[in-house]
C-alpha cells in the first residue's frame, strides 16, 4: 500500500507543477539548475510534468488494482518501475554531461521513481541496478561534442575566423549588424586582441570587415539565432568560450568586455568564473522593447536595436 501511496503523492507533484507552468509559466525548483536543463531540452517542461502525471497515476492504478489479487497488475507496475528508472538514468547523465548543472526537481522525480523500485523487493532492486548501470554506461561511451559547441554546424554559421594564441579555447561571438552594443565589441577587438575567435552573425551581412581574418562567403546565420534560442539566449551580442574543462556562456556588453580585457590582452590575467558550466543571468526576460538596449548591454536577437551613439554598423543590411 506504501508503494501506491507514494506513487499517488508522485502524481500530485507532477500535476501541480504541470499546473503551474501552464498558469504561471514558470515551475518550483530549488535552483538555477531546472532552467538550465530546461533550455536544453526539445520538449517543453509542461509535456514533460504532465507525461509525470500519467505515469504516476497509471503506476498507482495499477498497484491498487494488484491488491485484489492479481499478480499480473504487480509485475506490469514493476516493469514501468525498471522503464522509468531507464529513463531517468539518461536524465541524470544529460545533467552531469551535458548541461553540467543538476535540477533540484528533477533529482526529486528520480529519489521518487528510486525509492518505488527499492520497495518492490531484492529482485527488482538487482534488476534496476544492472538496468541503471548499463544505461549509464552506454552513455558515457558516447561523445557530444556539438552540445557544447564544438559541432560544424556552429563553424558553418560563421562569417569569419580570426586567428590568435593558441590556448586551447573556442570563442564564438554571436552578434547582429543592427546592434550598437556589438559594434563596441567588435572594435575593441579590432583595436587589441590576442585570442582566437569565430564571428557568428544571427542576420544577413552585405559586407564584413576585419583585418587579419579569414573571410568566409557561404555561412549560415539561421544556425546562431537557432543555436542562441536553444540556449534561451534572447540578445546579442552573446560570447560562448568553450574551454577544456567548462564552458562560459556571457551575455551583453559589459560581461563580454570584461571577458576581453582579463582574457584578450597583452597584459591578460586568469579569471574565475566559477562552476564548470553556467549560463549568466544577466537580464531579466522581457525587459526592454523591441527597438531598445537593455540595461546590460545587450539587443533583442530578432529586433533592430536602436543605437546609443550615433554612426551605424558596417556590413548593415539596407533596409
Amino acid at each position: 500500500m506504501i508503494r501506491a501511496i507514494i506513487s499517488f503523492l508522485a502524481s500530485g507533484l507532477t500535476g501541480v507543477q504541470a499546473f503551474l507552468l501552464y498558469t504561471q509559466g514558470k515551475g518550483v525548483c530549488f535552483n538555477d539548475g531546472c532552467e538550465i536543463v530546461d533550455s536544453l531540452t526539445t520538449v517543453s517542461p509542461l509535456t514533460f510534468n504532465i507525461a509525470g502525471f500519467l505515469y504516476f497515476q497509471l503506476v498507482f492504478w495499477l498497484l491498487l488494482t494488484g491488491r485484489s489479487g492479481s499478480e499480473y497488475w504487480h509485475k506490469l507496475a514493476r516493469l514501468l518501475l525498471l522503464a522509468g528508472l531507464a529513463a531517468e538514468a539518461v536524465l541524470i547523465f544529460f545533467q552531469y554531461r551535458i548541461a553540467m548543472v543538476f535540477c533540484s526537481y528533477c533529482l526529486i522525480i528520480f529519489s521518487i521513481i528510486l525509492m518505488l523500485n527499492l520497495l518492490c523487493g531484492l529482485r527488482q532492486i538487482v534488476r534496476g541496478a544492472v538496468l541503471f548501470a548499463a544505461v549509464m554506461v552506454a552513455c558515457f561511451s558516447l561523445r557530444f561534442e556539438a552540445a557544447a559547441g564544438k559541432g560544424p554546424s556552429l563553424a558553418a554559421g560563421s562569417v569569419a575566423r580570426l586567428a590568435g594564441q593558441e590556448d586551447g579555447t573556442e570563442r564564438f561571438l554571436f552578434f547582429s549588424s543592427t546592434c550598437s552594443y556589438c559594434e563596441k565589441i567588435l572594435d575593441s577587438i579590432r583595436e587589441e586582441n590576442t585570442c582566437a575567435f569565430r564571428f557568428n552573425p544571427v542576420d544577413r551581412l552585405t559586407a564584413f570587415q576585419l583585418d587579419g581574418a579569414e573571410h568566409f562567403s557561404a555561412y549560415d546565420p539561421a544556425i546562431n539565432a537557432r543555436f542562441l534560442q536553444n540556449l534561451s539566449v534572447t540578445g546579442v551580442p552573446a560570447l560562448v568560450a568553450v574551454e577544456r574543462e567548462k564552458t562560459l556562456v556571457l551575455r551583453g556588453e559589459q560581461q563580454i568586455m570584461q571577458y576581453l580585457d582579463e582574457n584578450c590582452r597583452p597584459a591578460k590575467k586568469e579569471i574565475d568564473y566559477g562552476g564548470s558550466s553556467r549560463i549568466v543571468p544577466s537580464f531579466v526576460p522581457g525587459s526592454g522593447t523591441a527597438s531598445e538596449g537593455r540595461e546590460d548591454g545587450s539587443c533583442p536577437v530578432a529586433a533592430e536595436c536602436e543605437p546609443q551613439e550615433s554612426g551605424e554598423i558596417p556590413g548593415k543590411e539596407s533596409r
